[in-house]
């Protein structure tokens, strides 16, 4: 059998940029599911198991090929997180999904703007506030009714066709 030469689980993950934050959680996976080492592919990790089950796949949203949902949970400790898929042939994938990262904004002192102690403002009470920026309402669909045709009774098109036209 031939079996592929494994790099070390953080030797990989670099190789494979994955992002700082989301690196504990693998180490932490990677203990918990008894990892001996990873290898490189081009769009995933594989961490291969000591147990000889289905190596994990370390992708840039999450980790996959869990055998069940209580491996999963136990493993991550993010039961928010879990999620499956089943394939054409039945098999139960089952995988976490990375927390989203959340990055501050960096805001220089000479930029913000300071409000005076006390919440106070120098704006008059009833002076207008600026608009919250908000996502538009998408436009809703409209339906149209162009009738039915006497002899198919199929529907007519907006220019007035149908299947027997």
């Amino acid at each position: 059998m031939n079996t592929p030469d494994l790099i070390p689980v953080d030797a990989a993950l670099e190789e494979f940029e994955l992002e700082v934050a989301h690196r504990p959680l693998v180490r932490q996976i990677a203990l918990r599911a008894g990892i001996v080492g990873g290898e490189l592919k081009a769009s995933y990790v594989k961490l291969h198991r000591i147990d000889g089950m289905h190596p994990l796949h370390v992708t840039h949203r999450g980790v996959e090929w869990f055998s069940s949902e209580v491996e999963v949970v136990s493993a991550s400790g993010l039961p928010e997180a879990v999620w499956s898929k089943t394939n054409r042939a039945g098999t139960t994938n089952w995988g976490v999904a990375f927390p989203k990262i959340v990055v501050a904004a960096a805001v220089s002192v000479d930029d913000a703007v300071l409000a005076p102690a006390g919440g106070a403002s120098d704006a008059p009470a009833d002076a207008p506030r600026p608009a919250r920026l908000s996502k538009p309402a998408s436009p809703k669909p409209v339906e149209r009714d162009y009738g039915v045709c006497d002899r198919c009774w199929q529907a007519r098109t907006a220019a007035g066709a149908c299947g027997c036209d």
